[in-house]
């Protein structure tokens, strides 16, 4: 294995112990009982469950997986219509899609949750990767509709579910990839630009729950929680009515705002080093629900500290380090932007994570990879990071001029689509 993929298997090794550490000495607010242990038990044996997904992706190579990434796309896409039918129809399928919490994400399958929404972030970078590997359309503006056309159909499906969180990680994967395969970006910026100007029509059409959870970040504030409270009728753009939106500024620290300020409190109160591992209220309590899961990096914060927090986050600098190194180094367009589009995907999800924790983001679902409890989060997250080491083991030979370079004068210029490739494994495999 190369140095990076070393780098990237010890920096996830330590993720996944710290993620067991806390998910032990937390037993979930819904239980009567203790449920740590057991819940660390099969958070070790999704790991392991991980790994194994993770060497039968090394061996076959992500050349393999590529070849068929638009079979994966739309078999994600197969997986999420029956959530969303299920949505539509008020109906479980005799239990096989029931909700939790009102949302549809999850298909229940005998001694495991399968939430499709998790393996359609891979299939959707995997194809994008795919689509993009050797055209050169998405230079100009109308090219690059059909990569938006493209991640609007399962960022829509996702977001039906609902599931605002996993949808929102497609918009920076998408941006990021298309950045590395050479878009401009003021088409980019225009793109974006675009998407502002129509939140507000968003904004109409969401749940009202929904809304809660983007105010709780703006209610933090006292002093706007008090001219909420004294002029309602002046902030209805928040809730649909003056009386709802003054309920939420009075109620908001014992509603929509409750595990916000726990979660403040929880990181604050670890101070330098924290509690220790297993001490602390917000260990022996359940003050912070879901902190074995979204919230678990508030956990991390009140038993070891800041310096706790700092040295997992250096932990996932050192895989997005290692994995523009990886991306950097390969020739292979479609070596590169799949592993552009992991990177992106790994960093999004923890910046999110992490800016819900710390009251920066409204509340979204989204957890901290590697760390927080669940199992079809981790085992796409072993996949990913599988597919970013395959293509570090993997380099082609290039016999024409380098990936994504433009020049100013294309005439005569070879296409990108005439690139000769052979395969050649790195010495260290």
């Amino acid at each position: 294995m190369t140095p990076p993929g070393w780098a990237i298997v010890l920096a996830t090794s330590f993720l996944v112990l710290v993620g067991i550490a806390c998910i032990l000495v937390t037993d979930t607010h819904y239980s009567s009982g203790h449920d740590g242990a057991a819940n660390a038990a099969k958070q070790a044996i999704r790991v392991l469950a991980g790994m194994v997904a993770g060497i039968v992706i090394l061996r076959i190579g992500y050349q393999r997986f590529a070849e068929h990434s638009y079979a994966f796309f739309v078999l994600a896409l197969a997986l999420l219509i029956p959530l969303l039918l299920a949505r539509i129809f008020h109906t479980s399928f005799g239990g096989l899609t029931a909700p939790r919490n009102g949302a549809y994400r999850w298909i229940h399958l005998p001694g495991f949750l399968l939430q499709p929404s998790e393996f359609m972030k891979l299939a959707y970078v995997l194809a994008l990767a795919w689509y993009l590997r050797y055209r050169k359309n998405y230079r100009r503006l109308g090219g690059l509709m059909i990569p938006v056309i493209f991640s609007a159909i399962p960022f829509g499906l996702i977001l039906l579910e609902p599931d605002l969180g996993t949808a929102l990680l497609l918009c920076p994967v998408l941006l990021i990839t298309l950045f590395a395969a050479g878009s401009k970006i003021r088409h980019l910026l225009l793109i974006v630009l675009v998407a502002m100007a129509m939140a507000p029509l968003a904004w109409g059409q969401i749940q009202g729950y929904q809304r809660a959870r983007v105010t709780s970040v703006l209610l933090q504030s006292d002093a706007l929680r008090q001219k909420i409270i004294a002029h309602p009728e002046n902030f209805t753009f928040l809730a649909s009515e003056p009386k709802v939106v003054k309920r939420q500024a009075m109620e908001w620290a014992a509603s929509s705002g409750f595990q916000l300020v726990h979660s403040k409190n929880a990181i604050g109160s670890g101070g330098l080093f924290g509690h220790g591992w297993g001490n602390g209220v917000y260990v022996e309590s359940s003050l912070l629900p879901d902190r074995h899961n979204d919230f678990i990096f508030a956990l991390i914060g009140h038993q070891w500290g800041f310096v706790g927090c700092v040295i997992v986050l250096c932990c996932y600098a050192i895989i997005v380090l290692a994995g523009v190194r990886i991306a950097s180094a390969t020739t292979d367009p479609m070596g590169r932007l799949l592993a552009v589009g992991i990177v992106a995907l790994i960093v999004t999800q923890v910046v999110i994570n992490v800016g819900i924790t710390i009251g920066l983001l409204p509340i979204t679902g989204t957890t901290l990879p590697f760390v927080s409890y669940g199992g079809s989060s981790l085992l796409t997250s072993f996949m990913a990071l599988a597919l970013l080491i395959s293509v570090s083991q993997r380099r082609p030979f290039l016999l024409s001029t380098r990936p994504f370079e433009f020049h100013r004068e294309s005439r005569g210029k070879k296409p990108l689509a005439d690139y000769e490739q052979t395969e050649a494994s790195d010495p260290g495999n």
